[in-house]
């Protein structure tokens, strides 16, 4: 089963985790209790090792809430990004989160040109339903034919 993945998103959430969680500027560290503010020289800036920790901690959050597979997260960071047109789409009721679970039926473009249609179900923003009906574009991942995973942002 496929599901969706925010990848822009992931981003932009993992840095805004990254910016809540770790002090900064006028924020203080957890469970400081002083009443000052940092001075300049207490500042410090997040490091990648540490946003990449926040992030880390979200992609397990989504492999454990279901709404991605370990496979689907595979084939989203090592796959090739692509352009999928739907052609046909399913609700099949079912729903988790805030996401609703629907088959795709896609005509995905190959990097070295031409196409390959594929079948996948996949869950998608339940405020984004509209955004994957037949005729729409979708930022897809595909490793081969058969590895196939799709995004959709929340509207």
């Amino acid at each position: 089963m496929s599901t969706t993945l925010l990848i822009p998103s992931v981003g932009a959430v993992c840095v805004a985790i990254a910016a809540m969680l770790l002090p900064s500027g006028s924020r203080r560290p957890a469970g400081c209790r002083c009443t000052e503010p940092l001075s300049e020289s207490e500042e410090r800036l997040v490091t990648v090792d540490e946003i990449d920790t926040v992030c880390a901690a979200f992609d397990q959050m989504l492999i454990d809430k279901g709404l991605l597979t370990t496979d689907q997260f595979d084939t989203i960071r090592r796959g090739i990004r692509s352009r999928g047109v739907v052609t046909a789409m399913r609700a099949t009721g079912a729903a988790r989160e805030d996401f609703r679970e629907v088959e795709l039926d896609l005509m995905v473009r190959r990097r070295d040109g031409g196409q390959f249609p594929v079948q996948e179900t996949t869950l998608v923003p339940a405020s984004s339903l509209d955004r994957v009906s037949p005729g729409s574009v979708i930022v897809t991942y595909y490793r081969d034919e058969s590895s196939v995973a799709v995004c959709v942002p929340p509207a």
